[in-house]
């Protein structure tokens, strides 16, 4: 872990944590050469020298999207045996810090931002190849000022070699779909239970690790939550893959629609 005042390529000064993962910190530095903040993820490494290997790709990956929805990267940096990518620095907060702060989100809200990340996951499974995100959850959507929302964190995302998808292990536990636990096959529809499961925590304030999506119906903790709502949540959660809504355009439409 670097320590507040370090300092990477005699350029990016840390300057404080902003977040930490199952393989990875983020940093908040300042870019001495461009009087800017960034933030440098720091990739930890799983297997002896695959810290490099999976810094490379994620960039890779980032570098080809060409939307709105995701930051830019500034380089790569190999240093004492880690690995950084250094990207823009997005203001704003997390929504999980919005959780942790306000509690439960209201119902039209959460909406409005589930509208717009089905257009982001929309836009990746649309791809070709397709790509499938594998880790949305509130920690890795930051709300801009004036509303805006960005996704960060392509360390489990997957470029699929067909449209069967492949088989995969990476995500989060109470937000993954249980086939990505479980190794299985990742398509659109996997991405759609990790939205469900956020919706479901934003709405009910409550961690869906602790409080299973299937277990506990969201009006057993908010009551304002209209049944329309609940019931598309309960499909895009449903332990079986062709339960759930085959896209996000689906998806989006029938939440249009409460």
């Amino acid at each position: 872990m670097l320590e507040q005042g370090k300092v990477l390529k005699g350029r990016y000064e840390i300057k404080g944590i902003l977040g930490a993962g199952g393989s990875s910190h983020v940093y908040f530095a300042y870019d001495r050469e461009t009087c800017r903040n960034r933030a440098i993820k720091e990739v930890r490494q799983i297997q002896e020298g695959q810290a490099a290997c999976m810094a490379r790709q994620e960039v890779e990956l980032v570098q080809k999207l060409r939307y709105p929805y995701f930051p830019e990267i500034v380089e790569v940096l190999e240093q004492e045996g880690m690995c950084y990518i250094v990207m823009e620095y997005l203001e704003g907060e997390t929504l999980e810090h919005l959780l942790a702060r306000t509690g439960a989100q209201p119902w039209q809200q959460v909406v409005r931002w589930a509208k717009d990340m089905c257009l982001v996951l929309g836009y990746l499974h649309n791809c070709r190849p397709p790509i499938v995100y594998r880790d949305m959850k509130p920690a890795n959507i930051i709300l801009q000022r004036g509303g805006n929302l960005r996704l960060i964190d392509f360390g489990a995302a997957l470029e699929c070699g067909g449209q069967e998808g492949e088989y995969i292990s990476l995500g989060t536990r109470g937000y993954a779909a249980p086939e990505q636990l479980a190794g299985g096959m990742a398509d659109a529809r996997t991405d759609i239970y990790c939205l469900g499961a956020t919706m479901y925590h934003l709405l009910t304030g409550e961690d869906p690790c602790q409080y299973p999506c299937g277990a506990y119906p969201v009006r057993k903790f908010n009551w304002k939550v209209p049944r329309k709502l609940t019931k598309i949540i309960k499909k895009c959660t449903c332990m079986q893959p062709e339960g759930r809504y085959g896209s996000c355009g689906e998806l989006r439409k029938a939440l249009e629609g409460i």
